[in-house]
């Protein structure tokens, strides 16, 4: 019994039923997902152009900031 059964795993999968098994597999999976709500999606996209606004501030001064320093530095 035991053979058969490494016999079927060790069985090569035909290319067109890789896709099938693929798709399959996926929507599987698809289901599985707890998709946020609404209002979550809005709070959290607005969490993250939140975040990279705040991000782009800080490194703009940061590269502002070094810019100066190196302007100083080579002058002399």
């Amino acid at each position: 019994m035991a053979d058969k059964k490494q016999a079927r795993l060790t069985q090569e999968v035909q290319p067109e039923n890789r896709f099938v098994q693929f798709y399959r597999e996926t929507a599987a999976e698809l289901r599985k997902v707890v998709w946020p709500t609404r209002d979550e999606a809005v709070r959290l996209t607005i969490i993250v152009v939140a975040v990279v606004i705040a991000m782009s501030i800080f490194l703009g001064a940061i590269d502002y900031a070094l810019t100066q320093i190196m302007r100083i530095i080579l002058v002399r």
